[in-house]
């Protein structure tokens, strides 16, 4: 099985309950979530202080995609991935399942590194329509912030 990482940045000022990206499995195969790395990055200066928790949900439609970034192969010589890689600004958003598969709070001052590994999977089968998700609960991040976040999936 091949792994691919893909980092993107959520639009400014991200509203709770707002979904920020959105990784779909491809036709014709589906992946495992490996690793989740996220953090906070403010406009100019120091972000402000506050806690944050970030959601993982099932995706059951995948929407209408405007901005998709690509996996990159951690390994050079593995076939491309199946997934067309990570949506992040859509024209019809996703439509997830309500139920939270994994929530991760941590202060905006900070970040968190999510490795999922072993026991711990997190799976999106085959079809476009599937897929996982990362959504803002809670507080919504204040103007000019940001979350970066990088993704590792196993196919």
């Amino acid at each position: 099985m091949a792994r691919y990482k893909t980092a993107v940045e959520s639009a400014a000022a991200v509203g709770a309950g707002v979904t920020f990206a959105n990784v779909p499995a491809g036709t014709t195969g589906g992946y495992k979530l490996r690793r989740v790395i996220l953090g906070v990055r403010a406009g100019a200066g120091v972000p402000t202080s506050q806690q944050l928790t970030v959601g993982i949900r099932r995706a059951t439609a995948r929407g209408t995609a405007t901005t998709t970034v690509a996996h990159e192969r951690m390994d050079p010589g593995s076939v491309p991935a199946v997934s067309p890689g990570i949506d992040t600004v859509w024209s019809v958003n996703p439509t997830l399942a309500a139920a939270t598969l994994l929530a991760a709070s941590f202060n905006s001052q900070s970040g968190v590194d999510l490795p999922i590994e072993a026991m711990e999977e997190l799976l999106a089968a085959a079809g476009n329509a599937n897929g996982l998700a990362l959504v803002n609960v809670g507080n919504a991040l204040p103007a000019s912030h940001l979350y970066t976040v990088t993704l590792e999936i196993e196919e």
